[in-house]
């Protein structure tokens, strides 16, 4: 089992065609517990402090991070984050903590409309690499950043970001509901 920064991705994928499958597959669980929730359900703050509207706000940051990587543009920037911010001096809790804190009032409206642009632009982005583009480690992608590869193929950051964050917050929003 191999793990990432953001989720963990148990038996990855052979290859893209496989991968967007899982990503369309959690993206529909995800919706499937989204779509009949009203506008009290999905703007109500769990336990720890999140609404459904605030956990795709979330993710929807976090999935135009990884297209944008996957395309080899900036991917910070891509995920709403203010220039004056330093991603890689914050541990992974502050910077969700921002990306709430930049998206929270945000109306609902508008983030289910960048929720759903966001998965597309992440599937335009996994449909345009190969196979072998799956192998090939993060700072391939983005050199810059070159202090965050740790030589596992890009292929699990991807699925960590999408798939498995998916799923992950799936569960966080059920979570909330259970509780309500």
């Amino acid at each position: 089992m191999e793990t990432d920064f953001i989720g963990t991705v148990e038996d990855p994928p052979p290859d893209v065609r496989e991968l967007a499958h899982r990503i369309e597959r959690e993206w529909a669980a995800l919706q499937q517990v989204i779509s009949p929730l009203g506008v009290g359900q999905m703007t109500a703050p769990g336990a720890g402090g999140w609404s459904a509207k605030d956990e795709l706000a979330h993710l929807s940051a976090w999935t135009r991070g990884v297209a944008a990587l996957l395309r080899k543009q900036p991917r910070y920037p891509a995920m709403g984050l203010p220039p004056e911010v330093d991603p890689f001096s914050l541990d992974l809790d502050r910077l969700n903590q921002i990306i709430f804190e930049n998206r929270r009032d945000i109306p609902l409206e508008k983030v289910l409309d960048e929720a759903l642009a966001a998965h597309l632009d992440l599937l335009a982005a996994v449909s345009a690499l190969s196979d072998d583009d799956l192998m090939k480690t993060y700072s391939e992608f983005q050199p810059q950043d070159g202090e965050l590869d740790d030589d596992e193929p890009i292929l699990y950051q991807i699925g960590g970001i999408s798939y498995g964050h998916y799923a992950e917050h799936r569960q966080d929003v059920l979570k909330t509901l259970n509780r309500g």
